[in-house]
């Protein structure tokens, strides 16, 4: 294993934690956030060696481009999944068939 490797991990991972600690919850979400953490950071990494961005580098690994195209992805992410449908209340289910309630009978 390459030592970038370790390294995208290692900074997703802070990433990721860092992001979940400033939203205040984590929930079944977090694999989703933990995917787009890993490829923000990648891709992050990718623009800062183009850009020729070098505020903070370790080594050839591009650190603050990365956790910004990090941060970024995970709030997209975060953001596109509030504006899905939501899981209706456990007491709202139909309880019976299809025409329970019905009184056009």
């Amino acid at each position: 294993m390459t030592p970038w490797m370790v390294l995208t991990v290692l900074v997703a991972a802070i990433n990721l934690t860092f992001f979940t600690a400033l939203r205040g919850r984590w929930d079944r979400r977090l694999l989703i956030l933990g995917l787009a953490s890993l490829l923000g950071t990648t891709i992050g990494n990718a623009i800062g060696a183009r850009t020729g961005l070098e505020l903070v580098r370790i080594g050839d690994f591009h650190l603050l481009s990365a956790c910004l195209a990090a941060q970024l992805a995970m709030l997209a992410t975060d953001l596109l999944a509030q504006l899905g449908p939501s899981r209706p209340p456990p007491d709202r289910r139909a309880r019976g068939g299809r025409d329970e309630g019905r009184t056009d009978r």
